[in-house]
């Protein structure tokens, strides 16, 4: 199975870090968070690795080259003008069209069994598998609602005046797709993964499954989530 991951991001909210720097450069340990994620995935036997570039994209290439320092292999999609999640996905369709494949936000340090999850979203024979977990910041999170089977049937995003009762899990920055999913997403124009392609999918009740795990995962999309994941990196939270 192939990897894609998302690593164009330009990272405003962690400037000045990013002012001459991609956000999956920054380190954590010592090593960028993309570099760490590439880890995870060889791991788990994921070798097949895209990355899907646009800020910064030399500082990126010229680190990792072509994966084999990192004893894996790199290919390079880049966005001249930015797409959206969904629509980065649809630029690299040649080289995701023949297989199921992971698409991992690069800014999120996570050690999930990504060998349970491919079993799980076969076993159910899924369009979609997203990688949920509780949170600690729900008003600022993408929630699901789950039904009995952990089919998605809900995704959203409350406001702080929502008092309703609602669980906090938050879908993370871990996904597998069905090839087929490129169906679903228009070429050429910015689409999200998380305002349009999921929202329609569940609209139309396409077979999209939720990989409940207690891992650790969390984006360092902001300085202070940038400093917690540094802490817990150094207590040896995020071992796999």
């Amino acid at each position: 199975m192939k990897v894609f991951i998302l690593a164009g991001g330009l990272g405003v909210r962690l400037r000045p870090l990013t002012d001459n720097l991609p956000k999956v450069m920054i380190k954590v340990g010592g090593k960028p968070v993309l570099e760490h994620l590439i880890n995870l995935c060889r791991h788990h036997g994921l070798t097949e690795i895209i990355l899907s570039t646009h800020y910064m994209q030399d500082k990126i290439k010229s680190y990792f080259k072509d994966g084999k320092k990192f004893k894996v292999h790199l290919d390079y999609s880049h966005e001249k003008e930015m797409l959206g999640s969904a629509g980065a996905i649809k630029l690299a369709a040649a080289y995701l069209k023949n297989d199921n494949f992971f698409v991992l936000n690069g800014d999120v340090m996570t050690n999930v069994d990504l060998t349970k999850m491919i079993e799980f979203h076969y076993q159910r024979q899924a369009l979609g598998t997203v990688l949920i977990h509780k949170t600690d910041h729900p008003y600022d999170s993408d929630l699901v609602e789950v039904d009995k089977n952990n089919r998605l049937i809900r995704f959203f995003r409350p406001c702080l005046k929502d008092k309703t009762n609602f669980k906090p899990l938050a879908k993370t920055g871990t996904h597998i797709f069905n090839q087929q999913i490129l169906n679903f997403i228009p070429s050429g124009c910015f689409y999200s993964l998380e305002k349009d392609l999921i929202p329609e999918l569940i609209k139309q009740d396409q077979s999209l499954y939720a990989f409940y795990s207690n891992c650790y995962s969390k984006d360092m999309g902001t300085l202070e989530r940038l400093k917690q994941v540094r802490q817990d990196y150094e207590r040896n939270k995020i071992s796999f």
